[in-house]
């Protein structure tokens, strides 16, 4: 491996993770303290002493620790894996059909909610029960969520592993399994709810939503850090890092499409969307923020929160209430 690899690699690590700090207390002295005796800092390397004289104890802090592991990255990139292997088999084929797509859980509106005229209910509901399987039906709402684990082809697979896991490791590392995992359902549903009420007609999977998802999510990530790093060097590195994010905004528009051979553009403008709101409510904000608006950065939490809340709610409300639903 280069030099120049291993010092990106170093960095990708280095602007993900957060250090945690472990405390622990030591006696150091049994006599008798004045009640006024100021503390005294002082530095270690990584490590924070912290001399109390007034209990007479020294606090060790260190910032040194290891990373979380990316087991939901790695384990939902298997199980993509295995989707398609099992989509293949069902199909017999490596051409994959609507009718199996939509069986194995797509985004398909009228399976996610019944039809708006009586009579297209009772014209067209005893085959779409059939097709959409009775399971819940005609409000088969973990179609939102299933869709993120399917995929066309292995083209498809592929393109969104690499970005998956390029972008899923890092932040996973930095911040934990559980919120990522969080994060990537939330990814993943906000790219569905978009695309089921834009296209309502078509037939779609693919985990494009959540890949767009992460990927603003890192890309708003690393260029928060970018103002906080004063090495010059340091930060053309953090920049070239952004960049290999690229290519995948390119091939998304060609490559990620719905069943008609059309892009689901907006599969990956609700993920993308909700990534920019998740990132305003984790990522630290930088001084210049924080500094000119009083508890800016709390905030900058609290109008993101809302606009999450109010994001689903809205569009739930308008995709089950107002928008109809057809097949003519």
């Amino acid at each position: 491996m280069s030099t120049f690899t291993k010092t990106v690699w170093t960095k990708i690590k280095d602007g993900f993770e957060s250090p945690k700090r472990q405390t622990t207390s030591n006696r150091t002295s049994s006599a008798p303290v004045p009640p006024y005796a100021s503390r005294t800092y002082t530095f270690n390397g990584d490590v924070l002493m912290e001399i109390d004289q007034r209990d007479s104890t020294v606090h060790i802090t260190s910032s040194s620790h290891e990373p979380h592991r990316p087991i939901f990255t790695v384990a939902v990139g298997v199980f993509d894996v295995l989707m398609l292997i099992l989509m293949y088999i069902i199909q017999r084929s490596t051409t994959l059909s609507s009718d199996t797509w939509i069986k194995m859980g797509a985004k398909y509106v009228p399976c996610m909610k019944a039809l708006s005229s009586k009579a297209e209910r009772l014209e067209y509901n005893a085959g779409l029960k059939s097709r959409c399987y009775a399971f819940l039906f005609p409000y088969q709402i973990y179609r939102f969520f299933t869709p993120m684990f399917l995929h066309a082809n292995v083209r498809h697979l592929l393109n969104n592993l690499v970005y998956q896991a390029l972008a899923g490791s890092i932040l996973e590392r930095k911040y934990g399994t559980k919120i990522f995992a969080i994060c990537y359902i939330l990814f993943g549903f906000s790219g569905n709810v978009m695309s089921a009420l834009v296209k309502s007609k078509t037939v779609s999977a693919g985990a494009s939503g959540a890949v767009y998802g992460l990927l603003f999510f890192c890309i708003i990530d690393n260029t928060l850090r970018i103002f906080t790093i004063e090495n010059l060097k340091d930060k053309i590195i953090q920049f070239c890092i952004m960049l290999l994010v690229i290519p995948y905004f390119i091939q998304s528009v060609f490559v990620d499409v719905d069943f008609s051979g059309n892009i689901d553009h907006a599969g990956h403008g609700g993920g993308a969307l909700m990534g920019i709101l998740v990132s305003m409510y984790l990522c630290e904000m930088p001084t210049f923020v924080t500094r000119r608006v009083p508890n800016g950065g709390r905030r900058i939490q609290l109008i993101a929160l809302i606009a999450i809340i109010g994001y689903f709610v809205i569009s739930l409300f308008v995709f089950y209430l107002l928008k109809p639903v057809s097949l003519k």
